[in-house]
């Protein structure tokens, strides 16, 4: 009986250790996420450079949130069908960040008091949207830091050193990594904005860890990215526009041409 009750005293004291230590890890999983994930992912605001997270504890096993957080690249390489489908949604996989196991759970264990089905009212709330209002001045600049004609303000290396991107005066780059064309169409503002100003992918993380673009960087490739997708998709860009311009310039010259021929 003595045993019994001490086995029982045992247990208890786990479960009790086992509950408490979970808030600990979620707020150790907050200070992670905000560090390693928020600047692609959001918990409730919709999806950016990548999906959003809320409810994502419910959907997916533990197992699997671990292995797609620790190891993406070798989730891809086993083709497993629900990472393949996150790949072929938002056009690149989701870079290998070195994070440990024990990591990857204080991170699981916030999302699922941060975005669980249970806690959606608590959920991060979405943040305002702005619309990056795209100038020619600012196509100039992004062009300038793209191409390195001018230089990132912390000495970080110009895009065109590895990324291929056609564009008006813009060609080259290293055919080998991601070709940044379509990266704005699938990224969108909110996405785009995040994977630069983290840079967590493999090369970039180390290339830049001390050299951070500044948000009017930002900003000023973000432009070009966007107006390169508007050419793309045939909605615009300020290259469309300067051609319209011009016919419509040359148009009234012709008719003011012909109009004084006629009044002679």
């Amino acid at each position: 009986m003595a045993n019994r009750n001490r086995f029982l005293s045992c247990f208890s004291t786990l479960l009790v250790l086992i509950a408490s230590s979970y808030p600990v890890q979620a707020d150790q999983g907050k200070d992670l996420f905000d560090k390693q994930c928020a600047s692609c992912h959001t918990i409730g605001g919709g999806d950016g450079g990548g999906p959003d997270l809320k409810g994502v504890t419910e959907k997916q096993t533990g197992d699997w949130l671990v292995r797609v957080i620790v190891e993406p690249d070798k989730l891809t390489a086993a083709k497993d069908p629900h990472q393949a489908e996150l790949v072929k949604k938002f056009g690149f996989e989701m870079p290998n960040l070195g994070i440990s196991s024990e990591d990857a759970k204080k991170i699981i264990a916030y999302l699922a008091t941060a975005g669980g089905v249970a806690a959606s009212s608590s959920s991060v709330p979405a943040p305002e949207k702005t619309e990056l209002l795209v100038t020619p001045e600012l196509i100039a600049q992004g062009k300038a830091l793209f191409t390195g004609s001018k230089r990132f303000a912390k000495g970080g290396a110009p895009c065109l050193s590895c990324h291929p991107f056609t564009y008006p005066g813009i060609s080259g780059g290293n055919l080998s990594i991601a070709d940044l064309n379509k990266s704005y169409k699938k990224m969108g503002d909110a996405g785009m904005q995040g994977a630069l100003k983290a840079l967590k992918f493999p090369i970039m993380k180390n290339m830049y860890a001390d050299r951070p673009l500044t948000d009017d960087e930002i900003k000023a490739l973000m432009a070009l990215f966007k107006d390169s997708a508007a050419q793309k998709e045939g909605t615009g860009g300020f290259k469309t526009f300067q051609l319209a311009g011009g016919i419509l310039f040359f148009g009234l010259l012709l008719g003011l041409a012909l109009y004084k021929r006629r009044i002679r």
